[in-house]
């Protein structure tokens, strides 16, 4: 038994060691879930917005075109397709 406790001394002081060394890991741990999770949620914030505006994009150029064929408001007509088709591209791009 006398020879057991020197061998289980050496064998649990490098565990003790790397944890006085740094005993915050379980806060870098939770910092590091918790910015995966906010990139995640920033992710799909962003597929959904870009979903949103290309649809809103062809609905101003198909709104523009019959409000522009129509020649109800051809002015307003115009400036809806330049403004569908700007903001198509933009999204694209992104």
């Amino acid at each position: 038994m006398r020879k057991l406790v020197p061998v289980l001394l050496i064998l649990l002081i490098p565990l003790v060691v790397t944890e006085a060394q740094n005993p915050f890991s379980w806060l870098e741990d939770s910092i590091k879930g918790l910015t995966e999770a906010a990139i995640e949620l920033l992710d799909v914030l962003k597929s959904s917005a870009l979903m949103i505006a290309r649809a809103l994009s062809g609905t101003l150029i198909a709104l523009g075109l019959v409000l522009w064929g129509t020649d109800i408001f051809g002015y307003k007509g115009k400036r809806l397709i330049i403004a569908g088709l700007v903001m198509l591209f933009i999204v694209e791009i992104i």
